[in-house]
């Protein structure tokens, strides 16, 4: 009890100025700033700046890498999406270039001059001395000008001559990446704000697989099948306008297309460009022996032109005449046995409305009748009908599933008459699949004509891109 008071006494306040108070101080903080590192500080800034290179050239090489495939991806529809964009491509009609007669050559325009007042004061014998004395010697600088000149103009058209690849990718049994490739001639016929429309034996590549086309620059794009017909083997590969830098541009060119029924084609002077010797960039002239020859295939009619030009059989390209204007595609199914060597060549003027569909995407059609006009002998020795004389029908063909026979002569298509094999192809041409139409036909049936009309409905022929 005794402590117990003299603790409370002594934790009283006493009363008197001896009693010393007691501080209370409060801790206080002082924050000081850190040293600055300068050597690390450079060493974090350089490695970010290395970072930064690094991840933009893996960034650039991944890209460059990928867009083949992204493209393959994302641009699959690339031609069908940007269609009703596009304008159609429309080949000009053209114009007959008529050959001049041999009296036409002799005529000679009057001469502004009088040239008898000026020869009035020589004597003839002057004159003839004067004519004698004319010489020109043709020399080896002559022929070498002459065969510059034919390799500027081969050189010319082969802006627009590319190679058409087509890449096969497959694995075999030890998981190897196994490629295998096809490569064809091509020419660009055709262009639009979408697209560059390319020509191509698209029967010679697969058109599932990848297709490259490399342009004259060597710089290689992807392109996409657009369409083709079974009947020629040509095809059309549409490269998108995106994908084709200003380098390239400057380096190619759209081929002129020309025409194949001129009068004046015969003996003509041509030049084989493409791959007509089995290289590309091989060329080769010589001139048009004739082009007069009918290809009679169904549904159409092509002129076969013939040359006394060397080549490799089943290389590829194209005749262009001194204009470097294009006269023909290269083909070899129609060659001749006797001289399997000699190119031959579609007509470019026949082609052009079948480039016209493929290119716009329209169908082509498929009737299955291979005709011709109807021979003179016939209509005045049997009284025959003008038309187009059918010679065979195809199997399970629209053609034959309505009735028409080989010997039958077409006189009609729906509203339009037909007076000739030519006409008949046109107004093929024109139909539309699955919609049903009348062929008016005469038939020769108990030694008398008997007209017939008979429904067919025609279908598509090839394959496009829908």
């Amino acid at each position: 009890m005794e402590d117990m008071e003299k603790q409370k006494s002594g934790n009283a306040p006493e009363n008197g100025p001896s009693e010393e108070k007691k501080d209370f101080v409060f801790i206080r903080e002082e924050i000081k700033n850190r040293p600055v590192n300068r050597g690390k500080l450079a060493r974090s800034t350089l490695i970010s700046a290395v970072s930064a290179l690094v991840f933009g050239l893996v960034a650039c090489i991944t890209f460059a890498v990928l867009l083949p495939f992204a493209t393959g991806y994302f641009e699959k529809d690339t031609p069908a999406s940007t269609e009703q964009q596009s304008t159609q491509v429309i080949f000009p009609e053209e114009t007959a270039e008529e050959e001049m007669n041999p009296e036409d050559m002799l005529q000679t325009p009057e001469p502004e001059i009088n040239i008898e007042e000026i020869t009035a004061a020589i004597e003839e014998e002057e004159i003839q001395n004067i004519v004698d004395n004319i010489e020109y010697k043709f020399t080896l600088n002559d022929y070498q000008e002459i065969f510059e000149d034919l390799a500027a103009i081969a050189d010319e058209a082969e802006k627009a001559i590319v190679r058409v690849r087509t890449v096969a990718k497959e694995r075999d049994w030890f998981d190897t990446l196994l490629e295998e490739s096809t490569e064809v001639p091509g020419v660009i016929v055709a262009s639009n704000e979408s697209n560059l429309y390319v020509l191509t034996y698209t029967n010679m590549i697969d058109t599932s697989e990848e297709i490259y086309i490399t342009f004259a620059n060597d710089i290689s794009i992807k392109g996409f099948f657009r369409a083709n017909d079974p009947r020629t083997g040509l095809g059309i590969i549409a490269v998108p306008d995106i994908f084709i830098n200003q380098a390239t541009r400057q380096s190619i060119s759209v081929a002129k297309l020309g025409s194949s029924n001129s009068s004046l084609l015969s003996g003509a002077l041509v030049l084989a460009v493409g791959s007509p010797m089995g290289n590309y960039g091989s060329m080769n002239f010589g001139m048009i022996t004739s082009y007069g020859n009918r290809l009679n295939i169904p549904d159409n009619c092509y002129k076969q032109i013939t040359t006394d030009i060397y080549g490799t059989v089943n290389s590829g390209g194209v005749l262009i005449n001194l204009k470097g204007e294009v006269v023909g595609i290269i083909n070899w199914d129609y060659a001749d046995r006797n001289a399997p060597n000699l190119i031959t060549a579609f007509g470019i003027s026949e082609l052009k409305k079948t480039m016209e569909k493929m290119i716009n995407n329209q169908d082509l059609i498929h009737l299955g009748v291979t005709a011709i006009d109807v021979p003179s002998e016939a209509r005045t020795g049997y009284g025959a009908p003008a038309g187009a004389f059918v010679v065979s029908v195809e199997m399970d063909s629209p053609a034959m599933r309505a009735g028409i026979q080989a010997g039958d002569i077409i006189v009609g298509i729906g509203s339009k008459t037909i007076a000739s094999s030519t006409e008949l192809v046109a107004a093929i041409r024109d139909l539309a699949v699955e919609e049903e139409m009348t062929v008016n036909v005469v038939r020769y049936s108990q030694e008398e004509y008997k007209e017939l009309s008979f429904s067919a409905v025609p279908e598509a022929l090839g394959e496009k891109d829908r």
